[in-house]
């Protein structure tokens, strides 16, 4: 915006209306309202176990696999799965993936499992959530080494024999 002034100088105005040069004043906060939701999400947000569920079975691919791009992550949790003897390396995965969820929840209690059986998850999904009560359990999965999950949330887990895959109904989990 500008204006012609009686010496005729051009003079700029910007943001010169109320709005922009008036101090801004906020709603006035009691100290102990304003932190109130501090206290209760401390309360409320408190994840006690933390299951570790890893169907990876390294070096095999899963059956409704995509075809994979010759340049691609080969990285699991930071760990190279291939450097090593599939065993040790999901040992590895398991261990750096268990100390990363550390980090954020360090008090909580940890139980990983690596190519589980369906009663395997199962067992392990029970005694879970018999010993957070009724606290917040976290349940990661990582199915790399079977098919991809449904769209109902079921998930693959292996038979004993690691022959073949079967799905784990959602609702048999809780």
């Amino acid at each position: 915006m500008e204006i012609l002034g009686k010496t005729d100088k051009l003079i700029t105005r910007y943001f010169q209306e109320s709005r922009h040069v008036e101090d801004i004043l906020g709603i006035k906060e009691e100290g102990e309202e304003r932190d109130i939701w501090r206290r209760y999400s401390k309360e409320r947000m408190k994840t006690v176990s933390v299951a570790l569920v890893l169907c990876l079975h390294i070096g095999v691919d899963p059956p409704d696999s995509v075809p994979k791009p010759s340049a691609r992550a080969r990285l699991e949790a930071w760990v190279d799965p291939y450097s090593c003897s599939p065993q040790k390396a999901a040992y590895k995965i398991a261990t750096s993936l268990q100390k990363s969820y550390e980090r954020w929840q360090p008090r909580a209690r940890y139980k990983s499992v690596i190519d589980p059986t369906g009663d395997d998850v199962r067992k392990i999904c029970m005694s879970m959530r018999r010993n957070a009560k009724d606290e917040r359990v976290l349940f990661h999965y990582n199915g790399h080494g079977v098919p991809r999950p449904t769209q109902n949330g079921e998930i693959w887990v292996f038979n004993k024999n690691f022959t073949q895959v079967r799905q784990k109904i959602r609702s048999k989990l809780h």
